[in-house]
């Protein structure tokens, strides 16, 4: 049917733009007849035995059903793990991994002889000084570190506790994790 539309609609649009357009549409339709299958009913005869359905040429559908398996359920036991005893680090595992913890870089130097200056002048309790060499842009630097804190915010804390003279010179916290993995890792304790 869509077709028929659709081939008439475009002749009939041609035929609107030319005057001397003539077009002669067809269709064809076409026709298809089913068969009904042919039933064939069972005579009864007066003995009560039927005729064209026989117990032979009948198949019986039967379905076998069996019930679903119960899901068992297995109590299982937690195993006893060893007990593990925790033993504190020998003097040499100590040594092997030192603390990563916080310092403060109070200042950065360009002469050896300028970082014992500066190291005289620091409180000498019982935080750690320490030395650390480096080069920046080709240029040698000797930076003075002071203390081994946990947490940045008790290195911060602890900048306010330092000689005017050093507040001075701006101070700020850094790791010591990042001071071991950089290009210039040693640490020099100087007290």
């Amino acid at each position: 049917m869509k077709k028929i539309a659709i081939v008439g609609l475009s002749a009939l649009l041609s035929a609107c733009v030319s005057s001397d357009y003539v077009t002669d549409v067809s269709s064809e339709s076409y026709r298809e007849d089913y068969q009904a299958p042919k039933v064939v009913e069972p005579v009864v005869t007066q003995e009560g035995v039927s005729e064209g359905i026989t117990e032979t040429n009948v198949q019986p559908t039967v379905v076998k059903m069996s019930p679903k398996p119960e899901k068992q359920v297995v109590k299982m036991t937690p195993s006893k793990k060893p007990t593990v005893a925790i033993t504190p680090p020998t003097e040499k595992q100590k040594s092997a991994s030192a603390r990563f913890g916080y310092t403060i870089q109070v200042v950065a130097v360009g002469s050896q002889a300028k970082v014992e200056q500066f190291a005289r002048k620091l409180p000498q309790n019982e935080q750690p000084i320490w030395e650390n060499y480096k080069v920046v842009n080709g240029t040698k630097w000797y930076t003075v570190l002071y203390g081994d804190y946990a947490t940045p915010a008790d290195a911060k804390a602890a900048i306010g506790s330092l000689p005017q003279d050093f507040q001075s010179l701006k101070p700020f916290v850094k790791s010591i994790d990042t001071i071991k993995n950089s290009d210039y890792p040693s640490l020099n304790k100087l007290n």
